[in-house]
């Protein structure tokens, strides 16, 4: 076995040696903050996008890059000639917290980020030549253009077409600003400019409050916007003004939004069987976030007694204990979390989900004999090898509670 592991190695090392003779696109490997903020200083200096690739040692297609796509003449010489080039390994001190500000999750994960760091387009997983090729030059069309349409924007010769570009492009550089060209382009919409699907694109991004003229249009002229753009697209546009407007009540309290959205808006895109349960989970949402317990509970034990059918019941108690116990750290809720687990062992005694989860809730509670007495039963109903390591590894997180 020595060895063959020593063969192995070896092998491995002569083809590595072998790939660094092949030409590759010339990139900066990133190790520290200060070689990051030299990138970008270059960046400022030469007027260039910088182009990253986010990888691991481990991953497969971050070594098939290497050695299928990033070694394709044409494609060295576009990327050299247009972008600053840049590796970090994700899984280095300096890697991880890079990774994490960019919400990065999975490898490879490719960046292509303007001066000041803004996210211009991002591509996850392995793309062939011709793909990233494509990419690679919309990217640099869309940023080369941006000083052209700069100047038309500020002399007043932009044409609308022209001026729907120039927000798209620039929203990835400098939203503020872009948002403002935003409002004065929504401000001279006519009815037939909602024929665009552009439009519908735009006015969802920028300006959907309920009260805004272009929610007022669309809602009141639905089948024309159905006809022109297809129900799906109308449903997104509804879709990201629920999104949206549903952050805005969480933030500010705002009771008579929440309950707007409610009546208006989900019923829009939700089927009418479902209505019911997105309503729930509209408040359920804005009472957790805004820690307001006492209403969360009401809400939950109000959807449980009003739409819950008995065939749903058990899972659906288990479903939302779990949720709690993910979510939140308050014991209040998790007295509540307990409940309903109590509810649903009521139903099912048998039922290894619930036991478990019964007994974790009694150790966050600090009520560890019971706690200890739903694990208990849980073990004898555990099922199979990942069950039983589910209860040893919950046993243990009680143990380390009891301290």
């Amino acid at each position: 076995m020595k060895k063959f592991v020593f063969l192995l190695c070896f092998l491995w090392s002569i083809g590595a040696a072998t790939a660094s003779n092949v030409a590759s696109i010339k990139f900066i490997e990133v190790e520290n903050s200060k070689e990051w903020n030299a990138v970008f200083e270059q960046a400022k200096s030469e007027g260039k996008l910088v182009f990253v690739d986010v990888y691991t040692d481990w991953c497969g297609y971050c070594k098939k890059l290497d050695k299928e796509v990033y070694t394709n003449p044409d494609l060295i010489d576009y990327f050299e000639a247009n972008f600053i080039n840049v590796k970090f390994d994700a899984e280095t001190e300096f890697g991880y917290g890079k990774a994490s500000e960019f919400a990065i999750d999975g490898y490879p994960t490719l960046l292509f980020l303007t001066d000041e760091e803004q996210v211009f387009e991002q591509i996850g997983g392995f793309v062939p030549v011709p793909t990233l090729m494509a990419y690679a030059e919309n990217v640099q069309g869309s940023w080369s253009s941006l000083p052209e349409l700069k100047v038309a924007y500020e002399s007043g010769t932009i044409t609308k077409e022209e001026q729907l570009t120039y927000i798209g492009i620039l929203e990835k550089r400098n939203y503020e600003e872009a948002a403002e060209i935003a409002k004065t382009y929504i401000a001279t919409l006519r009815p037939e400019d909602y024929q665009r699907i552009e439009t519908l694109w735009l006015v969802s991004r920028f300006e959907n409050q309920l009260s805004s003229a272009p929610f007022q249009y669309i809602t009141a002229n639905k089948l024309l916007i159905i006809e022109a753009h297809g129900r799906s697209e109308f449903e997104d546009y509804m879709k990201a003004v629920y999104n949206d407007n549903l952050e805005l009540a969480i933030r500010y309290g705002a009771l008579d939004l929440l309950n707007e959205l409610i009546t208006h808006v989900l019923p829009e895109f939700t089927p009418v069987n479902d209505q019911a349960e997105m309503a729930y989970i509209t408040k359920s949402m804005y009472y957790g976030q805004r820690e307001e317990f006492e209403n969360y509970i009401f809400e939950n034990n109000a959807y449980i007694n009003n739409h819950l059918i008995s065939a749903d019941k058990r899972d659906w108690l288990i479903r939302e204990a779990l949720e709690i116990i993910n979510n939140f750290q308050s014991e209040q809720l998790y007295e509540h979390a307990l409940d309903l687990l109590q509810q649903s062992i009521s139903i099912d005694d048998q039922n290894f989900q619930a036991q478990a989860l019964a007994g974790y809730a009694c150790g966050l509670l600090s009520d560890f004999n019971n706690a200890n007495a739903y694990l208990n039963t849980a073990e004898r109903l555990a099922s199979g090898s990942e069950e039983k390591e589910i209860i040893e590894g919950l046993k243990q997180a009680v143990k380390a509670m009891q301290g």
